[in-house]
């Protein structure tokens, strides 16, 4: 049975909460997004854009506008530290739309935040900026999110807050997010200052013991953005900002291949940022009455399978269907995790694995390379080919 139009709060303004509240206003809904911040920063690293969250993104007409700023890859490729040798490829440019049904991208965070919310505000959804929730609870009509000033009520309420979730929180009580012993380097180089010879149109994956390196044209084309994912125990901080030492990042990648070297001595002072990486594992539930979790507050993940933001981008469309599905909210949210749970924590867990097949060594690292070419098709289907529209 359909639902009627539903008033839905949306904590937090991430590209999670973003994508569902313009599915929620294509379905016909009321969304509102509360972000405790005075103003939506544009921190973060490049996103890899799959084919899977492309299909959303295009139905919900943000395409469009991110266009110019988005980059094709010709091919994914996992590629051997010190030698530079291709270990398996993928063909992306000239096959994603005939295999998968949608392009493949890579992004800057901010320019797809940017294009969200350029059609946010197109669409005149509400973001209450300066909003942080304190408190929530439920009636029996109605759901309530609570901040410094004043109570709000709706429908339904989304956590769409992030890792350290403060609806997560207060529905399921405290948590700790663990640390996994892996640190991750970013930084942005422009192209200008990397050689021709190492300015391949591919997204690469160099993979060496006990960490490895990614590189991706985002901007586009303009900038060449790096994830160094590196095994370090005495480094816990999760904050984005801090800033890295590149002279300790070189030393780390001494003995790695010319391009990387190449990369490194392009960097500039004050443009490279550290921070460990955390995750949760998968949970048994994460809706209770008219409260539910979307992206990284239900199922944080790590960096090694690339499919953080497309997760939360799938998630947003699907809890637009299912809660126009159901005359019921409690059964629409239902609905929604029960499509989206198995699949994210498969996803949760294939990037807990890759971890630790990315940073082998020795006799270990020999057979694996040896079977890369079967592993990144079977990832890639698996991923890419769903389409959370149809759900």
């Amino acid at each position: 049975m359909k639902s009627k139009p539903l008033e839905i709060s949306i904590v937090g303004a991430g590209i999670g909460g973003l994508v569902a509240a313009l599915a929620l206003k294509k379905r016909g809904h009321k969304p509102t997004i509360y972000e405790k911040t005075e103003s939506l920063s544009e921190l973060g690293a490049g996103i890899q854009l799959s084919p899977n969250a492309n299909k959303v993104l295009e139905y919900l007409g943000v395409m469009e506008e991110l266009q110019l700023d988005v980059y094709e890859p010709e091919a994914f490729q996992f590629v051997h530290y010190r030698t530079g040798k291709v270990l398996a490829q993928r063909a992306l440019k000239n096959s994603s739309v005939k295999i998968y049904g949608s392009p493949n991208y890579d992004v800057h965070r901010a320019d797809l935040q940017k294009a969200l919310l350029k059609i946010i505000n197109k669409e005149e959804i509400q973001i209450e900026k300066n909003s942080e929730i304190i408190d929530l609870y439920e009636e029996a009509n109605g759901a309530f999110i609570k901040t410094r000033e004043r109570v709000i009520e709706s429908d339904a309420v989304i956590g769409a807050d992030g890792i350290h979730s403060v609806v997560r929180k207060k529905l399921w009580g405290e948590d700790q997010a663990r640390y996994t012993g892996n640190v991750a380097w970013r930084m942005l180089v422009p192209i200008e200052e990397i050689s021709s010879k190492f300015l391949q149109q591919n997204t690469k994956v160099w993979l060496g013991p006990k960490k490895h390196f990614v590189q991706y044209l985002v901007k586009g084309g303009n900038f060449l953005n790096c994830v160094c994912l590196v095994e370090q125990n005495d480094w816990t901080s999760e904050d984005w900002s801090e800033k890295g030492d590149i002279s300790e990042l070189k030393h780390i990648f001494s003995d790695w291949h010319p391009e990387i070297q190449e990369i490194l001595e392009s960097t500039k002072a004050g443009s490279l940022f550290k921070w460990g990486l955390h995750d949760r594992a998968p949970m048994n539930k994460w809706s209770k009455g008219r409260f539910s979790l979307l992206g990284d507050a239900a199922h944080p993940m790590l960096p090694f399978v690339a499919q953080g933001a497309a997760m939360a981008i799938e998630d947003g469309i699907v809890l637009a269907s299912s809660l126009s599905s159901f005359d019921n909210v409690e059964l629409g949210l239902n609905d929604y995790e029960n499509k989206r749970k198995y699949r994210t924590a498969k996803a949760q867990k294939t990037a807990t694995r890759n971890a630790t097949i990315f940073h082998l060594s020795d006799f270990f690292a020999i057979f694996r390379n040896l079977v890369m070419k079967f592993f990144i098709k079977k990832i890639m289907d698996s991923f890419y080919k769903y389409d959370a529209i149809s759900k």
